[in-house]
């Protein structure tokens, strides 16, 4: 067994009481790796209370006892002796997990559980491996290491972590392991491939398809060609309003056109707060981008909050990007 599994079991050996947490704004990846470790520990005799303030998706509610996840948890309701061990799962950076602040700035110790390349290991015992596409895939090794024996409910946890947080195969983050682990799913404990696309892919709201066409609407190209932009503010979002999770994947319209190496959805999700999110093909690692600005994420995708008016947010952005452009003709 590799050094970083071993430390995991061996500090969770004579625990008994675990908290198990994600990101905020979850997505296929957070939420499939929570109910995974979290199940796993149970199977195992642990007691496990599984948290994410900002609620299941509801397109992965499907997931078996997704409804275990509780969102309104309540810190009066802690018993510090009772809690031993913190989980943090796909989550970069600390002050990004879904739990009230009371929690966060306790004494739990933090095992931290991650394939994001930026994250800097905040936890006592760290688990991060940016070569794994997925926190999923990092969860599936380590049970795996440990003989675990994952059971159709975490195995279609795992799967759909790996396949939402790759594209469904689809982005450069996928490697053959990768695909030999979604293979090992299948056909091991019979994951319904056809239905985690679906219930994925093909369970969108009304309102989410006009949405849909405002944004495309709205979107630009610049910088030679190699930079699209696409705009969700605040009066499309009165006008057709949908869960958060509806409009995750908006901003891959824009990179999917021509010529295309950079695409950024602006999304002012109040008035003066704007989420950024980037996604890019070979040619740009905009996880660098993204960090200028204090976010992170991967080299083909990753994020970023501004405050401030979204004209303002846009102009700056588009900018930096064009000088960032400019300084690699320079040296290139």
């Amino acid at each position: 067994m590799d050094l970083p599994f071993r430390e995991f079991f061996e500090f969770i050996k004579n625990k008994r009481n675990f908290l198990v947490c994600c990101h905020i704004h979850p997505d296929g990846d957070a939420i499939g790796s929570t109910l995974a470790i979290g199940s796993a520990l149970s199977r195992m005799g642990k007691q496990v209370t599984m948290v994410c303030t900002d609620g299941v998706p509801n397109v992965y509610r499907f997931l078996e006892n997704s409804s275990m996840i509780l969102s309104d948890y309540n810190p009066s309701d802690i018993d510090d002796e009772r809690l031993e061990v913190l989980i943090s799962v796909d989550c970069a950076e600390k002050e990004r997990i879904a739990l009230p602040a009371k929690i966060l700035g306790g004494n739990l110790p933090i095992i931290n559980i991650d394939h994001h390349i930026t994250n800097i290991g905040f936890g006592q015992l760290n688990l991060i491996m940016p070569d794994a596409a997925a926190t999923g895939e990092v969860i599936y090794r380590l049970l795996s290491a440990g003989g675990i024996d994952l059971g159709h409910e975490i195995a279609v946890a795992l799967y759909t972590a790996i396949a939402t947080d790759t594209g469904f195969f689809r982005y450069t983050n996928t490697s053959w392991y990768t695909m030999e682990i979604a293979a090992e799913l299948v056909k091991n404990y019979q994951v319904d491939l056809a239905k985690v696309a679906e219930q994925v892919h093909e369970q969108k709201s009304y309102n989410s398809i006009r949405l849909l066409g405002e944004v495309l609407n709205s979107i630009q190209v610049g910088i030679g060609g190699k930079v699209a932009w696409a705009i969700l503010d605040q009066r499309m979002l009165m006008k057709y309003p949908v869960e958060n999770e509806e409009t995750e994947s908006y901003v891959n319209y824009a990179r999917s056109i021509e010529g295309v190496e950079v695409s950024i959805l602006f999304k002012e999700f109040r008035p003066d707060e704007i989420k950024l999110s980037w996604r890019s093909t070979t040619a740009v690692d905009v996880s660098k981008l993204a960090a200028n600005y204090g976010g992170g994420g991967h080299a083909r995708a990753a994020g970023c909050n501004l405050n401030g008016p979204l004209e303002k947010v846009v102009s700056e952005i588009l900018a930096y990007v064009s000088d960032f452009y400019q300084q690699c003709d320079t040296e290139y």
